[in-house]
């Protein structure tokens, strides 16, 4: 294979290469209505979350006063009954003023208890409301996920027969030619050979757009040797 045919068969693999690049940026670009439905799920599960977690903590909160509202209940009673069994005046007062502060803090506390029991009403409400919209959801969004996933698995079979085929180009270019293309492919943004474009002032690199110097246009026009462009590095192709 002499070096015009060569840089041909290359100028092949590239393309074949930039299909191979195309199937795997297809592979990883997500259909527009499994964004969205993933979205939504997100947006649901945070909203679930965050209601869940609210009531836990106003239940918490609820079951301390109600602890505390127990315990209230026991202390007055201990302390009527003193009071009934007080012998004089002064320690009826005693009693009446721990009666009136007993008193004060469970009111104190039914009146926190009885909002609070309303708001965890509230939150229980809905935390089944979004559960029934995940519920909803949940159908739509694993037929999506199984519709990717057939696309994905459907691109990657198409990929290896491509990339089967693409081996096999490769094998029959010389193995050196084959190493710096690929080197410079990866530099490159995934192109490693550019064609040389006649212009009316002279000669210029497809890949970079930048004119070459006559020296350098010669030397591709002649096939006999592997040229890079002095700008971007690309090898060099004068096309057929």
């Amino acid at each position: 294979m002499n070096g015009s045919d060569a840089l041909a068969e290359l100028f092949r693999l590239q393309e074949k290469d930039l299909e191979l690049d195309r199937i795997r940026e297809e592979q990883g670009n997500i259909p527009e209505d499994l964004k969205a439905a993933r979205a939504r799920w997100q947006s649901l599960e945070a909203e679930l979350a965050k209601h869940q977690g609210d009531l836990r903590e106003q239940e918490m909160e609820y079951r301390q006063n109600e602890a505390e509202i127990a315990d209230l209940k026991e202390k007055l009673g201990r302390a009527k009954e003193a009071q009934r069994q007080a012998q004089g005046a002064r320690e009826q007062t005693q009693y009446e003023n721990v009666i009136q502060q007993l008193t004060g803090r469970y009111e104190e506390l039914e009146g926190l208890n009885e909002p609070k029991f309303e708001e965890i009403s509230r939150l229980e409400g809905e935390v089944e409301r979004v559960k029934a919209l995940l519920a909803e959801a949940k159908p739509k969004l694993e037929e999506l996920e199984a519709a990717n996933a057939a696309r994905v698995e459907a691109l990657e079979a198409s990929y290896q027969s491509k990339l089967a085929e693409r081996n096999a180009l490769a094998a029959t270019i010389p193995a050196n030619l084959v190493k710096e293309y690929e080197a410079v492919r990866k530099s490159r943004k995934g192109q490693g050979v550019a064609k040389v474009a006649r212009t009316g002032s002279g000669y210029r690199c497809m890949g970079c757009n930048v004119q070459l110097p006559m020296n350098i246009a010669q030397k591709v026009y002649q096939g006999n040797q592997i040229v890079r462009c002095p700008s971007c590095g690309r090898i060099m192709w004068k096309g057929e």
